[in-house]
């Protein structure tokens, strides 16, 4: 027996319950997709709950009873009654709360996914429907789609599929039931539409070439709305992060510079820790993942790029990071000794190169973090260089010969002729393949294998989908001028709208790189600052060592701030290692230059 199926015959009558306690429960379990009886979720979900409570009960009834009985020293009652509280109530409610609220994450998903497939969706059925095909065959022919394609409506034609050939259920009658199980709108309306269309005889074909247009409309608003939200999201990044770390790093210092001199405030080495190594990375993460559910993730991408980050470039970067920061970092330390002795030569080659730019002690730590980013990065930004000259340009060229194609298809050549005869034509990183295929048109070979290798060569799902609707219409016999200027135009707008929104970030990209360059002065110079004023109290304050603290979490911010940059701006973090690259570099200058600055102020300042 699965374990849903256990649920249900355990818990059938709390999930029936459940159901109809909320309502809105079974809503989202048959828009979320999920192959699944909704009553045996609700026992699924039931169940989970049941499972965290005995869970709870076999870690907190233990505690408790040793904290009753003061069996051990270091758990105080107190301690033993919170944490037996939280494991009888906080466990089953997490397990709850996570498998009741998993259809609706699931339902939010599958809803982002739809709103980038609905309008090709649209410009296929209509595609078809101008060579004579039927939209509810179109359909059962989605069915056997490539899966990269149309992922969520490959799934539903699937199910569109079975009701109709297995389950003996009418065309229409099965149009509107998938309509009213997809939680998107633009996919009920045309849908519903379609089927009123049908039944009161009007013009299918205009209906759905209007509606297409309509789609393709509401998805450039879209695209063009996320523009200006990245845009936003930009900024605030670059306002908590910076601000932040300038006011954080200024208390942290002066805490420190009074702490040496015993005039401590509150505040530790703990806490910058936690603030400098876990809050901020913390911070740039989240903003990673903001800009991830912003942004439209197509189901292609190239992840070359990430294979080497992870598999070559973040081994070497912890690596010699640990080997050639932590010595100075943890100065005086058993471990510090340990890295000191066995990885001198590194240690020594590092210091060569600081010594050849001019960096005075103290600066080790800061530099070596440095250059160990870079060394680590330098695999992952030359995957990326060649990811973007393989695949960055074909939709470009694809977009170029869509426009030419329509205005060939008008004079009445077939879309076969049209293909072998803008062959010749330049069309950037497409060319290649457009040779290719017009080859293979002209050979004869089916159209269906002349997609397949394009697909296997390319990693782009907007040239990818544009290439396939070409390739349908061509096999049923339509493609009209119509349709394909209403996909062109789309194309088109698409890549204005992508040019536009690097447009309006490219000033925002600036942001980063001063604000790396001001954090790591600012730092500097504060701490030089604080040891005048030492100096002048007759006190001696521990710069070097302060330096090699405070330097390496702010490089390494500035490294994330890369990160977060390239994925906003480019909707990819692999595009944030170049800038990560970049900030590293410019945090190095900062470095390089503080002292010669520091050294023209009124008050001179000692490292």
């Amino acid at each position: 027996m699965s374990l849903s199926g256990f649920a249900y015959a355990t818990f059938g009558w709390a999930g029936k319950s459940l159901l109809k306690m909320i309502p809105g429960l079974e809503e989202d379990i048959r828009a979320s997709g999920l192959n699944i009886y909704p009553e045996a979720y609700a026992s699924l979900v039931v169940f989970f709950g049941f499972l965290g409570f005995i869970i709870g009960l076999i870690i907190g009834a233990p505690v408790l009873i040793i904290s009753l009985l003061h069996l051990v020293p270091f758990l105080p009652f107190t301690s033993g009654i919170i944490i037996s509280f939280l494991s009888f109530f906080a466990i089953p409610l997490l397990l709850f709360g996570i498998a009741f609220i998993y259809p609706k994450l699931k339902r939010v998903s599958r809803g982002s996914k739809l709103d980038l497939e609905v309008p090709y969706l649209a410009a296929y059925i209509t595609t078809m429907a101008t060579g004579g095909i039927s939209p509810y065959i179109s359909i059962e022919r989605l069915a056997t789609a490539p899966k990269i394609l149309f992922d969520e409506m490959r799934k539903e034609a699937k199910k569109f599929y079975l009701r109709v050939r297995a389950m003996g259920e009418d065309p229409l009658t099965a149009i509107e039931i998938s309509a009213r199980e997809i939680p998107n709108k633009e996919y009920k309306e045309l849908m519903f539409g379609y089927a009123s269309t049908l039944r009161v005889g009007g013009d299918v074909v205009h209906f759905l070439q209007r509606q297409t247009e309509m789609l393709l409309k509401e998805r450039v608003s879209q695209v063009r709305a996320v523009a200006e939200r990245i845009a936003m999201l930009m900024e605030s990044y670059m306002a908590i992060a910076l601000l932040t770390s300038l006011v954080m790093y200024t208390l942290f210092v002066v805490n420190m510079a009074l702490a040496q001199a015993g005039f401590a405030i509150s505040g530790s080495a703990s806490q910058f820790v936690m603030f400098a190594y876990i809050i901020l990375p913390l911070i740039s993460g989240m903003f990673i993942y903001l800009a991830d559910i912003m942004q439209p993730k197509y189901p292609i991408y190239d992840i070359s790029p990430y294979k080497v980050y992870f598999g070559v470039s973040l081994p070497i970067t912890v690596f010699l990071g640990f080997v050639t920061a932590v010595p100075y970092i943890a100065q005086g330390t058993l471990i510090g000794y340990i890295l000191m002795n066995n990885f001198k030569p590194i240690l020594d080659l590092f210091a060569k190169m600081s010594s050849a730019l001019g960096l005075p002690k103290g600066f080790e730590a800061g530099f070596n973090i440095s250059l160990s980013l870079i060394i680590g990065v330098i695999p992952s930004v030359l995957a990326h260089i060649r990811s973007t000259l393989v695949h960055g340009g074909v939709q470009h060229g694809v977009t170029v010969f869509l426009r030419d194609l329509v205005e060939v298809r008008k004079t009445g050549l077939s879309p076969e002729r049209c293909i072998m005869n803008l062959a010749n034509r330049e069309y950037g990183r497409f060319s290649k393949h457009l040779k290719v295929m017009a080859k293979q048109v002209g050979w004869g070979i089916p159209l269906h294998r002349i997609f397949e290798r394009f697909a296997a060569k390319v990693k782009n799902w907007l040239a990818l989908i544009t290439i396939y609707l070409l390739v349908e219409s061509i096999e049923v016999g339509g493609g009209t001028p119509e349709t394909l200027e209403s996909l062109a135009n789309y194309s088109e707008t698409l890549e204005f709208l992508d040019r536009e929104k690097r447009r309006m970030l490219r000033p925002l990209i600036l942001i980063p790189y001063i604000g790396a360059i001001i954090i790591v002065i600012v730092v500097l110079i504060l701490i030089g600052f604080m040891n005048r004023i030492m100096q002048l109290a007759h006190m001696g304050l521990a710069t070097q060592m302060m330096i090699n603290m405070f330097l390496p979490p702010v490089i390494i911010n500035s490294y994330l701030m890369g990160l977060v940059a390239g994925k906003i701006s480019s909707e990819r973090v692999s595009a944030g290692f170049i800038h990560a690259l970049l900030l590293t570099l410019a945090s190095i200058f900062a470095m390089i230059i503080t002292p010669s600055m520091v050294s023209g102020f009124l008050m001179p300042i000692e490292f």
